[in-house]
């Protein structure tokens, strides 16, 4: 039987990320291309002449509403 003196990789730290193949460990991309993507369009579209980055929107509104309520609706059910 022939078995390599080293079986892990010597960076990682934890005894079970020593087993893990090197794949799992890589790091990863920053950020995915469609969330780039998403990001790039929203800075264009701030720099365009008739946004006003200060204006709330009616989606703001609805956005603040939704987390609001979800929120007070799980203190209640904590409290209950």
């Amino acid at each position: 039987m022939n078995r390599p003196l080293v079986l892990s990789s010597e960076h990682a730290g934890h005894p079970f990320r020593r087993t893990l193949p090197p794949r799992v460990t890589r790091a990863l991309p920053s950020f995915e291309p469609e969330v780039l993507a998403a990001i790039e369009r929203a800075e264009v579209r701030l720099r365009s002449p008739d946004v006003d980055p200060q204006r709330v929107t009616r989606q703001d509104v609805k956005d603040f509403l939704l987390a609001y309520f979800a929120c007070f609706m799980a203190v209640i059910l904590w409290i209950a």
